[in-house]
């Protein structure tokens, strides 16, 4: 079986309201589909990530086809190796990988297709099949943020996120609104998007942990490891790493200084499916749970997450998701369902998804009518920011 044809769709899907972060606002995601096709007429799915944007991670793709037509899918360590240490790529691994990682999720898809198997199954087995997810309550006006909350716990969600950094006294009045509305039971973590710095750091986690939060994700710049080693040691409550921990080589060094009790990462940010559950065995090693990080997904990279969730046994907190916000999807019966903030684990071959051809050209045609919807704003919201 050789790889005959690799094809990639940028598309872009709205939100049902607007993101608004630490880097910006967005009203939607835009990502590229990929499909690859081998001479035996199996095509395997995968799915292109957003940043740094949707046109540079399509254009690192269409530099890596010719690498990757010819080859059997079933080298895909081979060929992912080729790709990141033969072909440069670790020296943008950042970039590279947001690509690299869906590349990586068509050839395991081929791979199960071809074994009629799921990858769960391929990858030793599943500790779990009900994937809890976290409830994301978009920042907006106190009152609207409060009754998100409220329904998300009626709807069976037991952990709730919300992201952080937009001052001081407003980070503390959005988790003080959201721990009175969802009352002492439900988990509640939150999000600065590296947009503390150390010393408001302490004082704001000092204050907010009144609150009950169940981590506090990413509080620093990425690359200060050892800053968010002192806040664990010095205030004794749990710190999160996700930007931090885009590589393995950024896992090691949290593992060593101690920097973090959870870690946030996922097939994009490492590059593969098979990195992701290699870092999250390590990170089993170390005693440290994993969640599942996401850019802003869609079924197809969704789907290949919950496959890597299953078959390590440290995912035992709520994953990632952006599906609470997502207008539709690309793959067949659109959006997956929750149950008690759960999805549950596909049992089809390969990835266990199929791509809503129809679906897929809407968005698509969505795409060069309204262009990318960057994680970092519009040009009007640059310019607000600016002044």
């Amino acid at each position: 079986m050789r790889i005959a044809d690799f094809r990639t769709t940028v598309v872009s899907i709205p939100f049902t309201e607007p993101e608004t972060w630490a880097f910006g606002r967005r009203l939607g995601v835009s990502n590229v589909i990929i499909e690859i096709e081998t001479d035996t007429g199996l095509v395997g799915l995968g799915e292109g990530m957003t940043f740094p944007s949707v046109r540079i991670t399509n254009e690192v793709l269409n530099t890596m086809r010719p690498l990757v037509l010819g080859c059997d899918p079933f080298d895909h360590e081979v060929i992912l190796h080729g790709l990141t240490h033969v072909h440069g790529w670790h020296h943008f691994r950042h970039t590279g990988n947001c690509a690299l990682g869906g590349i990586d999720m068509a050839l395991w898809d081929l791979v199960g297709q071809a074994c009629g198997q799921p990858l769960y199954k391929l990858f030793g087995g599943a500790f779990r099949k009900e994937i809890p997810y976290y409830f994301y309550v978009p920042d907006k006006d106190l009152k609207l943020m409060a009754a998100d909350a409220k329904r998300g716990w009626a709807e069976g969600f037991r952990t709730f996120y919300v992201k952080l950094g937009r001052g001081f006294d407003r980070d503390l009045d959005i988790a003080r609104t959201l721990r009175e509305a969802l009352g002492p039971a439900a988990k509640l973590r939150v999000d600065a998007n590296e947009s503390w710095s150390n010393g408001t750091a302490i004082e704001l986690m000092k204050r907010m942990s009144k609150y009950d939060i169940e981590f506090f994700e990413q509080p620093l710049y990425f690359y200060d490891h050892e800053g968010a080693a002192h806040l664990r040691s010095t205030l004794g409550l749990p710190v999160a790493a996700n930007q931090s921990a885009w590589d393995e080589a950024d896992i090691l060094e949290i593992v060593k200084k101690r920097a973090a009790d959870v870690v946030l990462t996922d097939q994009h940010q490492l590059g593969s499916l098979a990195r992701f559950r290699r870092a999250a065995w390590l990170l089993a090693t170390a005693g440290i749970p994993v969640v599942k990080h996401t850019f802003g997904e869609y079924g197809i990279s969704t789907a290949a997450g919950m496959h890597a969730i299953a078959s390590c046994p440290n995912f035992t907190m709520a994953n990632q998701t952006h599906f609470g916000v997502l207008t539709d999807d690309v793959v067949e019966g659109g959006l997956a369902k929750f149950t008690n903030g759960c999805l549950t684990l596909p049992e089809g071959p390969g990835l266990g998804v199929k791509l809503d051809r129809e679906r897929l050209a809407k968005y698509a045609q969505h795409f060069h009518e309204h262009g990318e919807y960057s994680g970092f704003g519009s040009g009007e919201d640059l310019a607000r920011r600016r002044g």
